[in-house]
């Protein structure tokens, strides 16, 4: 909606000089992004760590399921990739068995050692290897193993994927939750949105990456510098008017979301 020139004398009183040298439109300040937050996997709450009016940042936990089963998975993964048991067990054998093959060809050369033993030696030695490998094998296998019970131990664990505020928490411990249900609303509040709704007349005055004020209503009140960051392709031709979005700083988080405000534009 856009304001008259008398509208803003009255409104602004010692500072309408300035009021004279811009056009003010109708706004309105949003959270950068509101989220519902839910689970990856289905599974009864153990532990809620927010309530409502928290400030969250990216990567806090926001709630963990039940997962004794998943933590006694991973105890057992852990001490199958840590168990170096096997593949000691397969070196020692292939050092002895490597040392009686060697032995085996030398007394082979000297014609001491019948042919068969000497390639029976020769072959237990190269069994010997093979069977190393497969310990090596079967390690990394228990080690790819472990980083599987990881994640899924992980996905157990639901955390904020943005700084913000806890809007409201939907559920509590001791609940079943369902991978669509979300279990807590975030909002993102830096920076903030200010969505404003223009004439199409001036749609060339608007550029992206344009600094314009920003006035939010009282009892805040206030003069803010915001950057343009998007701007319709598409009008809305019942309106006659096309929609431009700003991107409000709000670093320390003192503007609240959801306030009424205007915009300014320097008068042609």
């Amino acid at each position: 909606m856009r304001l008259t020139s008398i509208t803003l004398l009255l409104a602004l009183g010692p500072g309408a000089a300035l009021a004279q040298d811009q056009e003010r439109f109708d706004c309105l300040i949003d959270p950068g992004q509101v989220l519902e937050i839910g689970s990856a996997v289905d599974g009864v709450i153990d532990q809620v760590f927010v309530s409502r009016g928290d400030t969250v940042k990216k990567g806090d936990p926001i709630a963990k399921l039940e997962s004794k089963a998943e933590e006694a998975q991973l105890t057992y993964a852990k001490e199958r990739a840590q168990d170096e048991g096997p593949i000691d067990i397969a070196r020692s054998k292939v050092a002895l068995l490597q040392k009686a093959a060697d032995r085996a060809t030398e007394m082979g050369k000297r014609n001491v050692m019948a042919d068969a033993q000497v390639q029976e030696a020769q072959t237990n030695a190269e069994v010997a290897q093979l069977e190393l490998r497969s310990a090596q094998m079967d390690q990394h296998l228990a080690k790819l193993d472990l980083q599987r019970v990881e994640a899924q131990l992980a996905r157990r664990e639901i955390r904020s994927p943005i700084d913000g505020l806890v809007i409201t928490r939907m559920m509590g411990p001791g609940e079943y939750v369902y991978s669509q249900a979300p279990i807590a609303q975030l909002a993102q509040i830096d920076p903030l949105h200010v969505e404003v709704f223009l004439p199409t007349s001036m749609y060339d005055r608007v550029k992206k990456d344009q600094v314009l004020k920003v006035y939010p209503a009282a009892p805040v009140g206030g003069e803010y510098d915001a950057t343009v960051s998007v701007v319709d392709k598409v009008f809305d031709a019942a309106s006659d008017t096309f929609g431009v979005r700003l991107a409000l700083p709000n670093p320390e988080g003192k503007l609240p979301a959801g306030i009424d405000c205007t915009v300014g534009f320097p008068a042609e």
